[in-house]
């Protein structure tokens, strides 16, 4: 037996008299999600940030500042700190705890 389409029930989506309509390249509504420029460090998404002040071990501030001198460029920003923790390992520690001479060990003669 078959069933005419006029007797058909709509589905749950489908309003009665309105069929979806089809766009090139897929279903109408559906809207196209572009993938993620690899190379470039996007600010407004909160995972972005997250994930680069997370991998870069720096705050999401210091993200802001570095993007706002160098750029959104991945390789830059990451060349920009590493060159900045050159300098800071090159400068010696800001704060050594001082240790008291009469608190070291003292070696024996061999």
């Amino acid at each position: 037996m078959r069933m005419r389409l006029a007797d058909r029930q709509t589905k749950w989506n489908e309003v009665p008299g309105m069929p979806l309509t089809f766009q090139q390249g897929g279903i109408a509504m559906q809207r196209v999600k572009h993938p993620p420029i690899r190379n470039k460090i996007d600010m407004t998404d909160p995972a972005q940030v997250r994930a680069w002040t997370k991998r870069l071990r720096i705050r999401a501030d210091d993200l802001k500042a570095l993007i706002e001198k160098v750029g959104n460029s991945v390789s830059a920003v990451t060349k920009e700190v590493e060159l900045g923790r050159m300098s800071q390992q090159a400068s010696g520690p800001q704060s050594e705890p001082s240790i008291p001479s009469d608190a070291e060990p003292k070696l024996a003669p061999i």
